[in-house]
């Protein structure tokens, strides 16, 4: 059966053969295997071009030492409520989303690899604050000095396309590179979001249309324009549901609760644990709490074990 490979495969193969870098030509190659058709007469290709990866990777694995610590400059310690890990291709407007998100505006150019070196800026989410990684675009030699180590760590990663023609494409090859360090994320899909950017480019809206259908199981895909403000609230309120967090508020017996900072906890957590985290005497001394929620609970008395949710008010007793 004959290959019948599509003329940007050899578009591909033309640049892989002016590729430099380890990761650059890793990346060639994935977006070859992404565009070949997959059938019996490309069976030996296929393997023959995961076999360069798997080599590729091997090469990679023995760099010097020195440039292994050279790694540790692009790590991002995190900060806030959660950290959110933005990736994605050049020009997809990662920086500019990040730039509407925070209010703080990064470096932005039309041109590929804008940014250089990871960024932070801190989006506002009602009482909290969120910590987000700009990140160099995939395919950029300095990619590998950051993307498994933060990947790993992250508590968000925050995918964002710009709408094309290539969107099903981009958007396999980056579950495929997390696959290496998050494979839950491709199971579960958590926390995991895509955010499809640049709305205004209307001409290829009906690729859109056909990408979310195409995954219409998935969940915590949302197309948002950072230049127009669309639906930038809604990836604000994403993002939080997707750290998994709940804002605990804590009271002094005759006072009025502190609305202003709460404490951030991870979603399952208990009034114990909640104590925990403002002394840690408290485990031991905690007698009991009281617990305001909305309209279910009023001031009620609540064990150690009981389990808090986002915006609860409690009180402890030692």
């Amino acid at each position: 059966m004959p290959a019948n490979l599509p003329p940007d495969y050899f578009v591909e193969e033309k640049r892989l053969r002016q590729a430099k870098s380890i990761d650059e030509k890793i990346a060639i190659i994935e977006k070859m295997i992404a565009i070949m058709p997959h059938h019996k007469g490309t069976d030996k290709l296929l393997a023959s071009l995961r076999a360069k990866i798997a080599k590729l990777r091997e090469e990679k694995e023995k760099r010097p030492q020195t440039q292994r610590k050279f790694d540790q400059f692009f790590n991002i310690k995190k900060d806030g409520a959660g950290q959110v890990l933005c990736i994605g291709f050049p020009n997809a407007g990662k920086s500019a989303l990040i730039s509407a998100l925070s209010g703080e505006p990064l470096e932005v150019a039309d041109y590929p690899y804008t940014t250089r070196i990871l960024h932070t800026r801190m989006m506002r989410y009602e009482d909290i604050w969120i910590q987000l990684v700009d990140t160099t675009a995939i395919g950029d030699e300095n990619t590998p000095m950051w993307f498994g180590n933060m990947v790993k760590k992250a508590d968000v990663i925050l995918a964002v396309l710009a709408l094309s023609d290539a969107l099903d494409i981009e958007y396999e090859l980056i579950i495929e590179e997390l696959k290496r360090y998050r494979p839950e994320i491709v199971r579960t899909g958590e926390p995991f979001i895509t955010a499809v950017n640049k709305l205004d480019l209307i001409q290829y809206s009906s690729y859109l249309d056909e990408f979310i259908k195409n995954r219409g199981k998935e969940k915590n895909i949302l197309p948002v324009s950072a230049e127009k403000d669309v639906n930038l609230h809604e990836l604000k309120e994403m993002i939080f549901n997707s750290l998994n967090i709940a804002r605990i508020y804590s009271k002094l017996p005759g006072k009025k609760p502190d609305l202003e900072l709460p404490f951030v906890m991870k979603k399952g957590g208990t009034v114990l644990e909640f104590a925990e985290k403002i002394h840690k005497d408290f485990l031991v001394k905690l007698r009991y709490a009281k617990l305001w929620r909305r309209d279910s609970y009023n001031g009620m008395m609540v064990s150690k074990d009981f389990v808090l949710e986002d915006k609860d008010i409690v009180e402890l007793h030692i």
